[in-house]
C-alpha cells in the first residue's frame, strides 16, 4: 500500500479508487502504479478530487515535463487519472484534454559480436544460458519465459506452446538447433517434470520474478564487457534485427515475436511515426536496407 498520508480532503474519494482497483484483481505492481499516481496529482493539486477541473490535469502533465518524465510515465500517469476520474469518480474532466503525443525510442540492438560475448559469458551457468537462448534464439517476452513449463516443450516436434500473460499472443515457436541444444544441456541438470516452472522461484509453486531475471541479465552484460543496459527485450529485439538483415521479411518476424499487428513490428524500425503511407513505405525500405548492411554476418 502507499506510504504517504491521504489528505483528508480526498479520503474519500481514494478509497473508493482502492475499492474499484481490488474488485479488478489487478497486480500488486500495477495497483501501487494506479494508487501512487493519483496520490501524487491529488497532493500537487492541493483540492478535493471533486473540484479538479482540466486545467489542474494540464498543469500537471506540464510539472512532470519540466521534471524531465520520460514520455511513457507520463501516459502512463495519463492513464491512471483517467481510470479514476472517469470510472471511479464519474466526472468528465479528460473531454476537452490533449494527450500528448507518446515519443518512441527504438530499442538498442546488440550486434552478432556482443551477442556472443554475452551467451559464452551465460553459458557458465545452464539456467543462464537457456534464459538468454529463450529470448535471443526463440523471441520470447520475458513474462513468457519466467512461466514456461516443461509440459509447454515438445521435444519430438521441437516445438514451445507459449502461453502469453496476454491470450491474443498465444503461440507456437519452433526451436532451433542452438536452442534445442542449450535446453537439453539444461535438462541434463535438473530434470524434468510437465507441471513444474522451468525457473522455480524462492518459494513452491511459484517461478522467478522478471525483476529477478532482468537483474541477472544486466548483470551478465557487464560481465561480458557490453556497456549499454541490457535486459531480455534487448535480446529478443536484437534477435528480429538480426532476422532482418539476414534477409526474413516483416511478415515472418511478426510471427517470430508474436505480434497481432504488422505496425506492431514496423515499430521496432528506426523509423518516424507520423508519416503518410507512402513516404512511410519508402522510410521502411531505407531502414531495412540500412539494417542489411549493418548487421548482416
Amino acid at each position: 500500500m502507499i506510504e504517504t498520508e491521504v489528505p483528508k480532503k480526498n479520503k474519500s474519494s481514494f478509497e473508493k479508487l482502492v475499492k474499484v482497483i481490488r474488485q479488478r484483481n489487478y497486480k500488486k505492481a500495477t495497483e501501487y502504479t494506479y494508487l501512487r499516481y493519483n496520490l501524487d496529482f491529488l497532493l500537487f493539486a492541493d483540492k478535493p478530487a471533486e473540484k479538479v477541473v482540466t486545467k489542474d490535469i494540464e498543469k500537471y502533465i506540464e510539472y512532470l515535463r519540466k521534471k524531465k518524465v520520460s514520455s511513457s510515465t507520463i501516459q502512463i500517469n495519463i492513464s491512471s487519472l483517467k481510470m479514476f476520474f472517469e470510472e471511479v469518480l464519474d466526472m468528465n474532466v479528460f473531454e476537452d484534454f490533449r494527450r500528448p503525443a507518446r515519443e518512441y525510442k527504438t530499442p538498442k540492438v546488440l550486434n552478432q559480436k556482443e551477442i556472443t560475448l554475452l551467451l559464452e559469458t551465460a553459458s557458465e551457468s545452464p539456467r543462464s544460458h537457456l534464459l538468454c537462448a529463450l529470448a535471443y534464439f526463440g523471441g520470447l517476452r520475458v513474462g513468457e519465459i519466467i512461466r514456461l513449463k516443461w509440459g509447454q516443450f515438445d521435444l519430438s516436434k521441437k516445438t514451445i506452446k507459449v502461453d502469453s500473460p496476454i491470450p491474443t499472443q498465444n503461440r507456437t515457436v519452433v526451436m532451433d538447433g542452438e536452442l534445442q541444444k542449450i535446453l537439453k544441456k539444461f535438462e541434463k541438470e535438473v530434470g524434468t517434470e510437465k507441471s513444474s516452472y522451468l525457473f522455480p522461484g524462492k518459494y513452491q509453486g511459484t517461478h522467478l520474478t522478471s525483476r529477478n531475471v532482468e537483474r541477472l541479465v544486466g548483470d551478465l552484460a557487464k560481465s561480458a564487457g557490453i556497456k549499454n543496459q541490457v535486459t531480455l527485450f534487448t535480446l529478443r529485439h536484437s534477435r528480429a534485427i538480426h532476422q532482418l538483415a539476414e534477409g526474413k521479411s516483416l511478415e515472418d518476424i511478426r510471427e517470430f515475436l508474436g505480434h497481432k499487428s504488422l505496425a506492431t513490428t514496423e515499430s521496432y524500425l528506426p523509423i518516424r511515426k507520423n508519416l503518410r503511407p507512402q513516404v512511410r513505405q519508402k522510410h521502411i525500405q531505407d531502414a531495412l536496407k540500412e539494417i542489411k548492411k549493418k548487421y548482416r554476418y
